[in-house]
């Protein structure tokens, strides 16, 4: 049996040829997470996302939501490519606002409140338990974040957002995306 986390992770074809926002930007981040994503950032009027990196969660994000989307990365490498590579597949978008940093850091180069906040940046138990207590109080509506899986070598992430949320932790189905509505 195929799982989601099988299929189309990596890289898709064209982006003028593919349905699902941001797939054919490297990644790993499946279509059906990238439709999700898509599909809740249509619901809302300001976004943050803590870890941009090359921009295929921006992308479907940028693509759902209007208003501003606050994409969150320290961009650090040699020669800035990370950066540049992020700009060149989501510069294009109006309602894009980078911020180069860390979450905690950087936080209050965001203005207010915002509806959604999607975490995937550094997947450590102190920079998720930091992100969370951050972003937590400044979401109106949707706190969520990538990587709640027993797969995929991150194995902080369920047990801080379980937690912290216990029983209100609800995932879409066939992702490894886990959501608190507020």
């Amino acid at each position: 049996m195929t799982s989601y986390l099988d299929v189309d992770l990596v890289m898709g074809p064209n982006p003028s040829d593919h349905p699902t926002p941001g797939m054919a930007i490297w990644g790993w981040m499946s279509s059906v997470e990238l439709a999700w994503l898509a599909e809740q950032a249509a619901l809302m009027n300001s976004v943050v996302e803590v870890g941009s990196l090359r921009g295929r969660s921006a992308f479907a994000l940028l693509t759902g939501c209007d208003g501003p989307v606050y994409c969150i990365d320290p961009w650090e490498d040699p020669g800035d490519h990370a950066y540049r590579g992020f700009m060149e597949v989501c510069g294009h978008f109006p309602n894009l606002r980078p911020v180069r940093g860390y979450s905690p850091a950087v936080a209050d180069q965001i203005p207010g409140d915002v509806d959604m906040v999607f975490i995937d940046g550094d997947h450590s138990r102190e920079s998720l338990e930091a992100d969370i207590d951050v972003w937590l109080p400044r979401t109106r509506k949707l706190i969520c974040g990538h990587d709640y899986s027993e797969i995929g070598g991150y194995p902080d992430v369920k047990p801080v957002v379980d937690e912290r949320f216990g029983s209100k932790v609800v995932l879409p189905e066939r992702t490894s995306i886990w959501t608190v509505w507020l």
